[in-house]
């Protein structure tokens, strides 16, 4: 463009001086040469002016172009998604387009996403599990024996509103906490230091992460535990209510860090070095560590062994209490899927003296069809030396779950309707027409709903 202009100046110069050599100035008798000569170079000054004007413009112009390209990935020449769309891809020049207040903004180091330090957006997800339970035993306190998650006997309750916040973002740093209000919170709660929210709230987990670049990631902080298979909520679970392994012989969570490395494609080793089992504030000055190897070589076949000790006893080192656990699941065809999980724990105290606690669980789970799965869990847990519950017994289990659930691939609303009973060989289950209030066994009705919200 400024090429054109400049020839353009040039060549009206050139022919005008030509004119003036040839004689051939227009209006001769009223004006002079010299007059006429100052003239034109007084017009020639003004359009070098304005030319100057005109070039300093269209640099402007060229520049916020450029810019404006940079910001929107469309590379120089081309045109932008935009533009084309607009007149159906017939534009072979996009106008110039200057930056919105939005984009300055962003580019002047406005936070990204929820976060507002500025770092990685959080993810929010939350969990509403609520219940109804009939107990036939009918127990004078209320409570529903050995139930943790829905502990009251006598109609309706919450057993969770639960909070998960997370980091979203792309960064090998991040959190993750959970927060559990509800009746099943207040058993989870003991050991905790005291306060208002004592018999609601509990801190499930709260813990910072580290992901390194071969996969492993490093976890510092409040976590569940790694033993086991069931875990605390109700819709992760085949069934609604939790198993007397889980609620009697595991741990449910540990304070300090862990370690989990992927070593091959199939296999994957966990490191754990911790204050103990369930104990944020620590009782004594050693630590309880753990390893951890799970294998899944297919989709329909994994397994996990486990193994946690340390010294448990308060106010001294002496005396260790060792968790080893067990676990595999298979899946036997495109309908039916089963579990095994096995738990046995060792506690000596300082004296010397040792006491165990050890159980087996079967699960088995037939799909009837993309709505509807039928579930079965037998347990046993062998409490002969009254290690687990205070009571020399062996407690036995066996539990039959149907769930529905109304969205085809969208298990964020399901509805359960169980059958459990419970028995053991030892007066043990709270009944209130029973003799001396205890009964040997226990039969209960539950209804449970859950709801998930947040992504999808």
């Amino acid at each position: 463009m400024k090429t054109r202009l400049g020839v353009a100046l040039l060549s009206g110069a050139f022919a005008l001086s030509a004119a003036l050599a040839a004689g051939e100035s227009p209006a001769r008798g009223s004006v002079s040469s010299n007059e006429l000569e100052n003239e034109i170079r007084s017009e020639l000054d003004s359009l070098r002016e304005r030319i100057e004007d005109l070039e300093m413009l269209l640099a402007t112009l060229v520049t916020t172009r450029e810019a404006e390209m940079a910001t929107t990935g469309v590379e120089p020449g081309g045109t932008s998604l935009v533009a084309a769309a607009s007149d159906g891809g017939a534009s072979a020049t996009p106008e110039i387009a200057v930056p919105s207040t939005s984009t300055q903004q962003s580019d002047a180091g406005m936070p990204e996403g929820v976060a507002s330090t500025g770092g990685q957006p959080l993810s929010i997800t939350g969990l509403v599990d609520t219940y109804y339970t009939h107990n036939t035993n009918d127990p004078a306190d209320g409570n529903n024996t050995l139930y943790y998650t829905n502990p009251n006997a006598r109609g309706f309750g919450l057993n969770q509103l639960k909070l998960e916040i997370e980091t979203a973002g792309d960064g090998p740093f991040g959190f993750r906490s959970d927060i559990w209000f509800g009746s099943g919170a207040r058993l989870f709660r003991d050991g905790l230091e005291p306060g208002p929210l004592a018999d609601v709230l509990y801190l499930q987990q709260a813990f910072g992460y580290y992901q390194f670049g071969n996969g492993a990631q490093l976890d510092a902080g409040l976590f569940g535990t790694i033993a086991g298979l069931e875990v605390a909520e109700s819709h992760l679970n085949w069934n609604y209510t939790r198993g007397i392994l889980w609620a009697w012989n595991e741990p449910f969570s540990h304070l300090g860090a862990r370690l989990g490395v992927p070593l091959t494609d199939t296999f994957t080793g966990t490191l754990l070095l911790v204050n103990g089992l369930d104990n944020a504030w620590d009782q004594n000055t050693g630590k309880s560590y753990g390893v951890q190897g799970s294998l899944a070589p297919n989709d329909q076949f994994n397994t996990t062994l486990t193994w946690i000790n340390g010294p448990e006893n308060a106010g001294t080192n002496d005396g260790w209490l060792r968790d080893l656990s067990w676990n595999a699941y298979a899946g036997l065809s495109d309908r039916v899927e089963a579990m095994v999980n096995m738990d046995y724990i060792s506690a000596t105290d300082e004296m010397g003296t040792s006491a165990t606690s050890w159980g087996l669980g079967g699960y088995l789970r037939f799909h009837v069809n993309d709505r509807v799965r039928i579930a079965e869990r037998y347990e046993f847990m062998n409490d002969r030396e009254a290690r687990s519950t205070g009571v020399e017994q062996m407690l036995m289990e066996n539990t039959i779950t149907l769930e529905f659930q109304p969205v085809v691939d969208d298990a964020r609303f399901l509805t359960r309707l169980e059958y459990r009973r419970d028995w053991s060989d030892a007066p043990f289950f709270s009944c209130s027409g029973c003799g001396e209030g205890l009964s040997m066994s226990q039969n209960t009705f539950t209804i449970g709903m859950s709801w998930v919200f947040g992504p999808k």
